[in-house]
């Protein structure tokens, strides 16, 4: 009974692991630039990137040859408990150690986050401890193997982790670094159209102008809610205006337009603005 468990839990694992490493060199294969894309962006292994791109490929599609003939199981479960070590070290890392997590992986593990991705990974460590003492009896050097070969996979993640940053930081190779989802979006609005422009905010309210109706200043409050439109009237409007602009500072505004050598000022809650007298210094040009 038990001979029959080992010899069909040894099966079962092992076309689990084929699964996973085939379908996962297969997915990177495909789209395999923005895997090493993905690499690049990683926190950890970016100095990298290039080599362990083809090694991760390799390395998987290798295993899972090895699980497909019975006189290389032993050493395909090492292989797959030191490659599965390595991911979760690598995972620990990103999680507890990085400067920023980046995007998850695709494939078959796309739609999971990095704590999922941690389960995930010691599951298939368990599982390849098991294939390793169902086909081997344990005894004290089957586990000094397995504990040299967990301590082999930790610490190269771990090298690799130092050196890389070290390289990245001290000796660029000319990898940027771009963080993933450095604005989180918390709350949005539909204007209903693509010619309105940022004019300027204050403690409470967004301003904006609109190309297509350049009198028109629109106040939004900071939460989003409250949205108002306010028509500008100026003192004096007998100009051949061309782009007229519109720009708030905090509880004064400023209409103007490059093509006409006038500017009206106005005081907020007021719309009216009136042409201001000054001389064209380059101090208004500037603050304009």
């Amino acid at each position: 009974m038990m001979e029959s468990l080992k010899k069909y839990g040894v099966d079962i694992i092992s076309y689990l692991f084929i699964l996973l490493f085939v379908y996962a060199a297969i997915s990177k294969v495909m789209d395999f630039e923005t895997f090493q894309v993905q690499l690049g962006q990683s926190p950890i292994l970016s100095a990298y990137a290039g080599v362990i791109s083809y090694g991760v490929i390799a390395t998987e599609l290798i295993i899972a040859g090895l699980f497909i003939f019975k006189r290389t199981r032993l050493v395909a479960y090492y292989g797959g408990y030191m490659l599965m070590v390595a991911f979760t070290v690598y995972i620990y890392l990103i999680l507890n150690f990085s400067d920023y997590i980046p995007c998850s992986c695709g494939g078959i593990l796309e739609k999971m986050g990095w704590t999922e991705h941690l389960v995930f990974n010691v599951i298939f460590v368990v599982f390849a401890l098991v294939g390793i003492l169902f086909l081997s009896p344990f005894s004290k050097k089957n586990a000094t193997s397995i504990i040299v070969a967990g301590i082999i996979a930790i610490g190269s993640m771990i090298t690799l982790f130092f050196n890389s940053e070290y390289i990245i930081k001290q000796e660029n190779n000319f990898t940027r670094r771009y963080l993933p989802h450095p604005i989180i979006e918390q709350e949005a609005i539909n204007l209903g159209a693509n010619s309105y422009y940022f004019a300027g905010l204050d403690a409470h309210k967004i301003y904006l102008g609109n190309y297509t109706a350049p009198l028109i200043l629109t106040s939004i409050n900071l939460d989003l809610k409250d949205v108002e439109k306010h028509r500008i009237e100026l003192e004096q409007s007998n100009f051949n205006f061309r782009a007229i602009t519109i720009k708030v500072f905090e509880d004064e505004f400023y209409v103007y337009d490059g093509n006409v050598p006038v500017i009206f000022k106005g005081c907020l809650p007021n719309y009216r603005a009136e042409m201001m007298h000054i001389k064209y210094t380059s101090e208004t040009i500037l603050r304009l």
